[in-house]
Order: structure tokens, then sequence, then C-alpha cells
């Protein structure tokens, strides 16, 4: 009877042993937990402070708070007629307007134009049946800076201007792996700038346009809101929209029921 009682006395010593210790562990893990995030909460505060939000950031917030439901007028949109600003691969009087809304630095549209552009190209393009018009719709800081800088190299081309655009956003999406997803993709691009010609100082002019990095994001802004773009790439085909990854035998297809359309 008393080694019972002797046991029971020890277990319950050591109960309350363990429970002291818990309790001590918690408590220490509470106060290095709070100092933890106490910690974390000042570092992002402190890289807020020192990165404020970047200018696409700040459109596509800007857009969603002042965006209207337009899906009814897509396809009787202005925004979807060929303007003097656009540059088109192909005869702008084509039967087929294909306009593609795009960002360098999204992997499907990378697809698109490495998988499908130049098929698109060799069959409707060339014949003169599709006009095709790429218009910049940025996801990310890394693609409107590309995208100017593409714009810039265009622009200094003027006799060539087409074929230069489109050779160069060609090479973008081609290198977009070595490029986009870089927190260092100012220095990549600009290597890529100097392989296309592009002197330095230049290409530090082109991406600090603060005229032509507003045209860009207003257009991406009025697009966004007025024909309710969700993702990239989208495509309107005549006025129809094709969204996302689209395989070529999708796009023929469509191309080939316009084409019909116009007979």
């Amino acid at each position: 009877m008393k080694n019972t009682k002797k046991t029971y006395i020890l277990i319950a010593v050591l109960c309350l042993i363990v429970g002291f210790v818990a309790l001590v562990i918690h408590n220490y893990k509470t106060k290095t937990a709070f100092t933890y995030n106490e910690a974390n909460q000042s570092q992002t505060q402190a890289e807020e402070v020192k990165n404020p939000q970047d200018q696409v950031s700040k459109t596509v917030n800007d857009t969603a708070q002042n965006s209207e439901k337009n899906v009814d007028n897509r396809k009787t949109s202005e925004i979807l007629k060929i303007n003097s600003d656009d540059i088109v691969l192909g005869d702008r009087s084509a039967p087929v307007v294909m306009i593609e809304y795009a960002s360098l630095s999204c992997p499907h549209c990378a697809a698109f134009h490495r998988e499908s552009l130049e098929k698109l190209k060799s069959e409707y393009i060339d014949s003169k049946k599709v006009v095709f018009i790429h218009r910049d719709f940025p996801l990310n800081q890394p693609a409107l800076t590309a995208g100017m800088f593409a714009m810039c190299q265009a622009q200094e081309n003027q006799s060539e201007i087409s074929e230069k655009y489109y050779n160069l956003l060609k090479a973008l999406f081609k290198t977009q792996d070595s490029w986009a997803f870089d927190p260092k993709y100012i220095e990549k691009l600009q290597s890529i700038a100097q392989l296309d010609g592009m002197s330095a100082e230049r290409f530090n002019a082109c991406i600090n346009n603060k005229t032509l990095q507003e045209k860009i994001l207003n257009d991406r802004m009025e697009a966004a809101k007025g024909l309710q773009i969700q993702s990239t790439p989208t495509f309107f085909i005549n006025g129809e929209i094709m969204e996302g990854y689209v395989d070529y035998l999708s796009i023929k297809k469509l191309v080939d029921k316009k084409l019909a359309e116009r007979k």
C-alpha cells in the first residue's frame, strides 16, 4: 500500500514538472514568435518604403477599382479597329484582323509566338488574308520595360518598322526565361539591346521615357476596361475572342470561319 502511494506521489510530481517545463517552452516560443513577427513586419514596411508600388501594379489596381462591365460591346468596340499607332504584320486591308493582347513575361504568350505565329504568317498573313497586331498588355514591370525597349528600337527603323518590331518580339519571347523572371531583368534586357545594336545611352533613355510608359499603360487600362481582358494572351479575330493558350489548329479553324463569313 505504501509503495502504491509513493508511486502516485511520484507520478504527480513528474506531471507538475512536465507541465512547468511545457509552460516555460510555450512562453519562450510565444515571445520568440512575437519578436520574429514584429521584425518581419518592420522589414516588410521598410521594403515597401524602399520599393514603392511599380507602375504596372498601380495600373492594375486602378483598372480594377474603376472597371465597368462592358462585355456586350466587345465586338463593336472602337478599340478593336486598327489604329495609326499599331505596328501591323501584314496588309492593313486584309479581310481578317487578328489582335493579340500579350505580356512579354507571359509563358503562354511566348508559346504562341514560338509555335503558331510563323505558321499563321506563312499560311494567312503573307497571302494577305490576315493582318496581325500585337498590343502590349504588361502583367508586371519586366514586361513593361521589355515592351518599351521593343517599341523604341522599332521606331528607330521606320523603313522596316514592322519587320524590326516582330523580330525583336520573337527574340524577347524566345529568351524569356533568361530575363523575365530575373531580379536583374534590366541588365539582361540591356544585354539583348546591345546585341541588337542599341547603345546603353539609348536603352536607358528609352526605359525612362515617361511618355511612352504612360501610353502603354493607358492603352492597357483602356483594353482591360473596354474589352474585359482577364488574362494573356487574349486574341480577337474579327471581334471574336480566344483566351489563354490556344493551339494553332484552333486559331486556324476560327480564321477559316471568319474568311468564309466574308465571302
